[in-house]
């Protein structure tokens, strides 16, 4: 090895410490509300191939959530508990192909998501990061209905038996009557708990020293099916005639808007304090045995002096 590479070698290793130390020394936390909305996508495998559906893009209001921060240089945690709501829109079609009618999943959660932050731009007053969270929620309320005027539809001929009296086979389809936010599931057809999955990118603009407005587009993937086995089951035994059996994801884009307040630390300033705490509040060393003096420790006597 050369002398020169050696030198290279030096300075990297100078570099690395330093930067350590660095991001060691600052820590910036960030404590604030924030609002947004969603736009729901729900997969549904059954939906995919049923004629009586076509896809509409909604967006839902997510009313408010708290955001807790930490960044240190390069990288970040976040904890962003919310309220926030999912669940697709369709349209209803006949057998021509024409809009009847709509079908409205509802669904309002309460998640706790955490994330990593990974500074794409990292200044002192702006900041880019990749985001990936991991969020626990809890269903607040649910439920999915339909509604459509009298028309002609398609059903599957598995569910015919399971049809209401007043809905009539044809040939080319069952003559339905008119119906208006007709319950399909409430919220005891949900399941409680749902897992979600999420990445995306948030950006945080420092407004002075003390305060940040920041922006957060995450893209989140549900773990779980969100409808309970009593009900698939009755999907999968053709009870459920407005339902081909299928599984079923939610999806969502979160978008939102905050503002928070933010403090700076200095991790070397504080880890001196401490010890300097530590060092105060410590008194002197008392003898293990002093409880056999009577609380008190033991004195050396020194020999008597010798008189001339």
């Amino acid at each position: 090895m050369t002398l020169t590479s050696l030198k290279s070698c030096f300075l990297l290793i100078v570099m690395l410490v330093g930067c350590c130390q660095f991001a060691e020394a600052q820590e910036v936390h960030s404590l604030g509300v924030f609002t947004g909305f969603t736009i729901p996508y729900t997969w549904d495998e059954g939906f995919n191939k049923d004629p009586r559906y076509r896809v509409k893009y909604n967006l839902k209001f997510a009313p408010i959530g708290i955001h807790y921060g930490v960044d240190r240089p390069g990288f970040g945690f976040t904890l962003d508990p919310s309220i926030f709501k999912a669940g697709q829109q369709f349209n209803v079609i006949n057998i021509a192909g024409g809009d009847v009618g709509e079908r409205n999943i509802n669904l309002t959660y309460f998640h706790v998501p955490a994330g990593f932050k990974l500074h794409l731009i990292d200044m002192s007053f702006f900041k880019v990061s990749f985001v990936a969270s991991a969020s626990v929620a809890y269903l607040v309320a649910g439920e999915e209905t339909i509604s459509h005027s009298n028309s002609k539809l398609y059903f599957s001929s598995s569910v015919y038996p399971s049809l209401p009296p007043d809905y009539l086979v044809e040939y080319d389809g069952v003559i339905v009557p008119s119906l208006r936010n007709h319950k399909l599931l409430e919220k005891k057809d949900f399941n409680s708990l749902q897992f979600y999955g999420a990445i995306g990118f948030r950006s945080d603009w420092d407004v002075g020293e003390n305060y940040r407005i920041s922006f957060d587009l995450r893209g989140y993937y549900g773990i779980l099916d969100t409808r309970k086995q009593d009900y698939i089951d009755r999907v999968n035994d053709n009870t459920a005639i407005y339902d081909i059996p299928g599984k079923r994801r939610e999806m969502f884009a979160y978008l939102t808007v905050g503002f928070s307040r933010i403090v700076e630390f200095d991790i070397r300033e504080k880890r001196k304090k401490n010890q300097k705490n530590v060092g105060s509040q410590t008194g002197p060393v008392q003898s293990k045995y002093q409880h056999l003096h009577g609380g008190q420790s033991k004195k050396k006597h020194s020999p008597p002096k010798k008189k001339n």
